[in-house]
């Protein structure tokens, strides 16, 4: 007995979805197999980016069904090329099945997607539906395979000419919105306007050829003033680093002789302290670090210096932060704005390429990124399409694992960009050495955004008043945790439900074999919905909100050299009083790697065409992956506070100094493209 099926595909949007290739589709039911039956309409360009087309198929009666089979044959000329399937619905009668995936599809080959009602693996329960989602499974631990580690850094998906990154991960295929082709064109751009061959600046102003084609970064206009550089450390690139200051850094000298006048009229160092007005930056991670150190073809050898530089700010009552102090070494000299103004102004360097080298490969790049990607990994190894957990992340995880093999090949390999210009680049791989160090001190908690500002000891605004991140973050941070929660408890009844789910559990078991020692992580087995839900919180914020304020103002800040060089080409002066500008200009990266700095600032903090954001114009996201009612209104509820939080992030701006846009919802990428 045949039925009719009436069988509606929506291609996806992203560059390159559309497709002229034959595409077929089987049915998987209960009761049977059929087709599989070919998708052509007569006359009708099928399969076209963003567009929805019907056919009806008739076929066997095959009962509930589990599950779509699609293939594409381009046939011998890949006329067609690969395609993406948005999402696919099947009505037959009153009955209907809705399938999304947002996959691609290769010429040549087949994808299974499973019937999309969000389920855990116990309620599966009609006949073979088990077995497809073991069989998804699989397939998917074959696709994304562990690169073989040592543990000293974060695990990560295998990557090889042999086996590149699986087609449903590979990164954006945009002619202008790739950051690699922003890189290239402002590369380009620079060297036709820019005088290369000299290598140190005739003076600091000159830096601003760098931006015949560019507009110049507003700090521009500020970046010699103390306001400005103490304004960075709560609101500028890396604003994870200032703590509380309770007890002076280990042999910094400082007296109340050093600082008499800078503080507020008789009050001592020890009185600023113990009124928690007092707050440092230490970037002691630096120390043991190998630096530049090359010879070139005629036997000159290059170095370059970013030394373990430590500062202690001030917040005046404004509740604004002025610096107060700087140490390039222990032990070394102590500098304040009261020393000559070029020894400060090369202090406040010091400590910018400090805070840069620290901020690239640790703030950025390890506490993101990398640590980040066992999570995408457990993910896609583990859970079917249709486990709720699945649905909850896949969004938050698009083009991390391209971006991260990007970010391998291209930035931190032996004569990629870091080695360029970076203090920490170069044949000892000191950035890479850094790397190490970092993420052996890293532990997920320390990205948990209440337990990091209350360790840092900013997390109350009677002893830090004004810090932008802390204040927009929070409410975003409170926003996630409610949207995992409530998802979570659509699905799980108690804490035994989560035990018994057995994908859930071999999640946890793989991140912990090879994604993380388990020493990093809250916890050795998975056994409650809170310690679950804690875990995605924290992995969600890590993706958004904690990526977007330590990638997207790279231009800004970097791109304008002396406020943030990245490497210095002089030791730190061991002596006060013995500076000009001739020997700032000497200290600061040549041209040549200025050209670099600003080029790569420029391409990492690019937004794509295709960006998602935390808040877009319309409810919801584009690539919606639940269907179920309750779990849609968790997610109209999330979009609510975010509109809520875009609110009092503009309202708070409209005060602010500097405006903060980092953690504007509308601004926020919901995963880590970049």
């Amino acid at each position: 007995m045949s039925d009719r099926y009436e069988v509606t595909i929506t291609t996806g949007t992203r560059s390159g979805a559309g497709t002229n290739a034959t595409i077929s589709v089987t049915f998987l039911g209960t009761e049977g197999t059929s087709g599989p039956h070919k998708l052509d309409k007569i006359l009708h360009n099928d399969f076209e980016a963003g567009k929805t087309d019907t056919y009806k198929v008739k076929a066997p009666d095959l009962g509930e069904l589990l599950a779509l089979r699609f293939h594409s044959d381009g046939g011998s000329l890949d006329l067609g090329g690969d395609w993406m399937l948005a999402h696919a619905s099947v009505l037959r009668g009153d009955r209907d099945w809705y399938f999304p995936n947002f996959s691609w599809l290769r010429t040549g080959h087949f994808i299974t997607v499973l019937e999309g009602e969000a389920k855990l693996p116990h309620q599966s329960v009609l006949e073979g539906a088990s077995d497809l989602r073991r069989a998804q499974i699989q397939a998917a631990r074959e696709r994304f395979p562990w690169r073989p580690g040592d543990g000293s850094l974060p695990g990560s998906l295998d990557i090889s000419k042999e086996r590149p990154i699986p087609l449903d991960e590979r990164y954006r295929d945009l002619k202008e919105g790739a950051y690699s082709v922003v890189f290239a064109k402002t590369m380009a751009s620079m060297k036709l306007t820019s005088n290369v061959m000299k290598k140190v600046w005739d003076a600091v102003d000159d830096v601003y050829e760098l931006f015949a084609t560019f507009k110049v970064p507003s700090v521009a206009e500020r970046w010699q003033d103390d306001e400005e550089f103490a304004r960075q450390a709560v609101q500028g690139v890396s604003p994870v680093h200032i703590e509380l200051c309770k007890a002076l850094p280990d042999r910094f000298d400082l007296t109340d002789d050093d600082v008499y006048g800078l503080l507020q009229p008789g009050m001592t160092l020890a009185q600023a302290m113990e009124g928690n007005r007092l707050f440092v930056l230490d970037f002691s991670e630096l120390t043991g670090i190998k630096m530049y150190e090359k010879a070139d073809d005629s036997g000159e050898v290059e170095h370059r210096f970013c030394p373990a530089t430590r500062a202690i700010f001030f917040e005046v009552e404004s509740g604004q932060q002025r610096p107060l102090a700087i140490q390039m070494e222990p032990d070394g000299p102590v500098f304040t704005s009261k020393d000559d103004k070029y020894d400060w102004m090369a202090a406040k360097m010091y400590l910018r390429c400090a805070e840069g080298n620290v901020h690239q490969m640790l703030a950025h790049a390890i506490n993101t990124h990398f640590t980040v990607e066992p999570f995408v990994m457990a993910t896609l190894r583990n859970l079917a399409e249709c486990h709720p957990v699945y649905k909850l992340l896949k969004r938050h995880f698009r083009y991390t694992l391209a971006i991260n093999e990007g970010a391998r090949e291209s930035l931190l390999a032996e004569g990629a960009v870091f080695d360029t210009f970076m203090a920490t680049g170069g044949p000892d791989k000191g950035h890479l050495q850094l790397a190490v160090e970092g993420y052996s001190r890293w532990k997920l908690l320390h990205n948990n955004l209440e337990y990091d500002l209350k360790t840092r000891g900013v997390d109350d605004p009677a002893a830090l008043a004004y810090y932008p991140y802390r204040d927009d973050g929070l409410p975003i941070w409170h926003a996630f945790g409610e949207y995992v929660r409530d998802t979570l408890a659509i699905f799980y009844a108690d804490d035994a439900a989560l035990q018994a789910d057995n994908e859930m559990q071999d999640w946890w078991k793989d991140i912990v074999t090879n994604g993380h020692d388990v020493s990093k992580l809250p916890f050795a087995e998975l056994t409650s919905l809170e310690g679950l839900a804690d875990v995605l919180q924290t992995v969600i914020w890590t993706v958004t909100c904690l990526h977007s304020a330590v990638n997207y103002q790279q231009y800004e800040h970097y791109a304008f050299l002396p406020n943030a060089p990245l490497c210095m080409r002089e030791p730190p002066m061991k002596e006060k009083g013995t500076l000009d500008e001739k020997a700032i200009c000497r200290m600061m990266p040549s041209k040549a790697q200025g050209i670099w700095q600003v080029a790569i600032g420029r391409a990492l903090a690019s937004y794509g065409k295709d960006e998602e954001y935390l808040l877009d114009d319309h409810v919801g996201w584009h690539e919606d992956y639940f269907e179920e009612p309750a779990a849609k209104a968790v997610i109209r509820r999330l979009h609510e506070r975010m509109k809520a939080a875009q609110e009092a992030v503009d309202a708070r701006n409209a005060e602010r100094p500097v405006p903060y846009l980092q953690l504007m919802p509308k601004m926020v990428p919901t995963s880590i493209t970049i």
